[in-house]
């Protein structure tokens, strides 16, 4: 009995006991449990609490004729620029997703060719649309209810937008530069639209941080930049503000120093840099964020990615952008001439990095046509670059054309495909405008020469005409109206009165003669006793003249021929016997003459540029002649000097001359034809070139005539000494000799 109540009460226990540690063990596992649950509610309230609001998506890009409408769902913030280009426009969405508009947009209405959207991630979130423009236009936004309309306004001129060639970082050259950063803190901002549009800059300041430096540019509203990247310097242009502070003193590196420039209603500033690094452009609120990040290996600028800068751009403070540009170009066409040699050395390359190399080697702008294709191996050694590049064109076909410094590489069938459709669309423009009328006067050139050189020089349209007027001297001209200033331009040169020239001649004609003659006369008379025999002269012999003193003829009868009354002297001597059966006559004669002679004449004659201009001087020689017939006919004989000179004046003032000089002159001593007589004639033909009112002297028409002669006894003339007994001698000369001297001067109009 007190075993079984003992063995109850020890199976009593065992039960309490067993339900104790049921209860023990439920509890522990209950407030597990229970630990578990708060842990995990306080684990789940943390991550609710820590969560960040979801960002903007864009859900809609609408195009539609000269407007942009994006959408999103959330309110978001904005930054609009213009990166240089004036056909392009670009819009950056900080901290908002691109969502299902990525793709490309092609455009089918007015005002706006396509539009790229595109995500980047880094180095921050940023949603960007590239619109590109048919042509340069000024925009404007408008942004309401999550949705920001971009309206297309006036058209801008080219001329506001020159190329210029510019550097920006390596980092450029696979992915396009970031200017747009997330605005602030907060993640829903107010959008820059609403704020007022600046008009003054009223604080410019800086914020350091670890890794980067902070330009702040505080204006009284919004301000839109336009950022353009050099080497070692980022420019901002903001439009339509003033700058209403001073610049800071003090900078903090990498950023070297801050300048600042007004030109028309653009202020500009520039942030010189030590060296080119990261930077980031953002447009907060009232603000302009310039970031520059402090890398310890910054990048180093490249030349190969070239970006435009806007037109008017260059200011008195920052005169290097025009510098560096020139010397871009000069280095360009240093290349292009084959002023520089290149070593190349490729094995089976792709040709489109092979172009691009060439373009980062001589510093020009580069553009490859997308039908550029091929591989090549090559090895230049020391070869000119432009050899080098046109042998690679050649080889596959290519061609280039080069504007400034920009190089265009593509198939030549492109380059004409180009060329007939840029022909078709001016042929279908011109013949779309209307044809007008329009009367054009000649004054000086002749009116169908006009016409002609209008006609030849291929001005007139197809639908062209023209027709000319002698009488009022005009020519009518119906075509489009674009025609009339080439024609107008053309008339400027061509109708201008022709210049003239005075041609003033000096002719100097010299004749010196020189004539020396020297002469004996002698004879002798002897009567002998016996008066059947006497010696003496001659008598009656009608060719001999007779003695002074003897009466009778000279036996050697050789007298000075030139010596008559008053011409000539000599000397007689004679010798008579008392009984006069012996007489003597001697009779010397001598005759010396010089004689020199000058003509001058100075005649003057003008004429127009190119006209012949023609001067004679001389006379008519009357000459009878015996006809066919029988009968004695008189001639007229031209014995004349003429001088011809076609004169032209070329383009420095100078003088250009055809000159042609004929001299004639009867010649008596040549025998005669019919009675007709032989004539001396000298030419002379030339060119030259002088200065206006120099002289051109035109000599060597030179003759000289000369004579040496003796006449006597035959064998007697020749005894040395006694020979001049009988002989006479005459000696002369004759020098002919011709100068022209020709001064043309240029008679201006008055």
């Amino acid at each position: 009995m007190s075993h079984r109540v003992q063995d109850k009460n020890k199976e009593t226990g065992n039960r309490a006991y067993d339900t104790w540690l049921s209860y023990i063990s439920r509890g522990l596992i209950f407030l597990f449990l229970c630990c578990s649950f708060f842990a995990f509610a306080g684990c789940a309230t943390a991550k609710l609490n820590s969560k960040e609001p979801p960002k903007p998506v864009i859900t809609k890009i609408d195009i539609q004729d000269n407007s942009v409408m994006i959408t999103a769902d959330q309110p978001f913030v904005y930054t609009m620029y213009k990166p240089g280009d004036p056909y392009k426009l670009i819009v950056d969405i900080p901290d908002t997703l691109i969502g299902t508009s990525n793709k490309k947009l092609i455009s089918q209405k007015r005002g706006i060719t396509e539009v790229i959207p595109s995500q980047i991630d880094a180095p921050s979130l940023l949603a960007r649309l590239e619109i590109l423009l048919q042509t340069p236009s000024a925009v404007e936004q408008e942004y309401k209810n999550n949705v920001l309309t971009i309206k297309i306004k006036e058209e801008l001129s080219l001329k506001q937008y020159p190329p210029k060639e510019l550097k920006i970082p390596d980092s450029a050259k696979e992915e396009r530069p970031v200017f747009a950063r997330k605005a602030n803190s907060n993640p829903n901002p107010p959008p820059q639209s609403q704020l007022p549009k600046a008009t003054e800059i009223t604080n410019i300041s800086f914020d350091t941080s670890a890794g980067a430096v902070k330009v702040l540019i505080q204006g009284n509203g919004s301000m839109t930049p336009n950022v353009f990247p050099l080497e070692n310097r980022l420019v901002i242009d903001i439009a339509d503000v003033a700058l209403n502070t001073s610049i800071p003193a003090g900078v903090v590196s990498p950023i070297r120093g801050i300048r600042s420039g007004k030109h028309d209603d653009t202020t500009r500033i520039v942030i010189d840099l030590k060296e080119m690094t990261k930077f980031d452009v953002a447009a907060i609120g009232d603000s302009i964020v310039v970031t520059v990040k402090r890398d310890k290996e910054p990048i180093a600028p490249s030349s190969a990615f070239i970006a435009k800068e806007k037109a008017d751009a260059p200011v008195e403070s920052v005169p290097e952008m025009k510098e560096a540009a020139v010397m871009a170009e000069n280095k360009c066409k240093a290349y292009l001439d084959g002023q520089e040699n290149i070593n190349f050395d490729f094995q089976d390359q792709d040709i489109v990095p092979i172009f691009r190399l060439f373009a980062d080697i001589s510093g020009c702008n580069l553009f490859i046509h997308p039908d550029v294709k091929g591989r090549a191996t090559m090895k230049f050694i020391d070869v000119s670059w432009s050899q080098a590049l046109e042998t690679i064109l050649s080889t596959f076909s290519l061609g280039k054309s080069v504007e400034g410094n920009i190089i265009k590489i593509a198939p030549h069938t492109i380059f004409t495909k180009e060329s007939e459709d840029k022909a078709k669309a001016q042929e279908a423009l011109s013949r779309a405008e209307p044809l007008e009328t329009k009367i054009f006067n000649v004054s000086y050139a002749k009116v169908k020469d006009v016409e002609a050189a209008i006609k030849n020089a291929k001005l007139l349209t197809a639908r062209g005409s023209t027709s000319a007027d002698e009488r009022t001297s005009t020519i009518l001209v119906q075509d489009t109206a674009d025609v009339f200033p080439t024609i107008e331009q053309l008339l400027a040169t061509l109708d201008k009165p022709t210049p003239q020239v005075l041609i003033e001649a000096r002719i100097v004609e010299v004749d010196t003669t020189s004539a020396r003659e020297l002469g004996i006369q002698w004879g002798m008379f002897f009567k002998a006793s016996n008066t059947l025999s006497s010696l003496g002269g001659l008598s009656g012999v009608p060719f001999l003249s007779p003695g002074a003193f003897t009466g009778n003829n000279y036996l050697v009868d050789f007298p000075a021929k030139g010596v008559g009354p008053l011409s000539g002297s000599g000397f007689t001597f004679g010798l008579i016997s008392p009984d006069r059966t012996f007489g003597l006559d001697l009779q010397l004669s001598a005759l010396e003459t010089i004689g020199q002679s000058k003509i001058i004449s100075n005649p003057k004659i003008m004429t127009v540029d190119n006209g012949k201009a023609k001067i004679l001087q001389g006379k008519s020689i009357p000459i009878r002649k015996l006809t066919s017939e029988g009968t004695i006919s008189t001639e007229f004989k031209d014995v004349t000097l003429e001088l011809i000179v076609v004169p032209h004046i070329t383009p420095d003032g100078s003088i250009a001359m055809a000159i042609e000089i004929k001299k004639e002159d009867i010649d008596r001593t040549a025998p005669t034809i019919d009675g007709v007589p032989g004539t001396d004639k000298k030419e002379a033909l030339t060119n030259v070139i002088i200065k206006d009112a120099e002289t051109v002297v035109i000599g060597g028409m030179y003759k000289i005539d000369t004579l040496d002669a003796d006449s006597g006894v035959p064998g007697l003339m020749n005894i040395p000494i006694l020979g001049w007994l009988f002989k006479s001698k005459t000696k002369a000369s004759r020098t002919t000799e011709l100068l022209i001297f020709i001064t043309p001067r240029i008679i201006e109009r008055p």
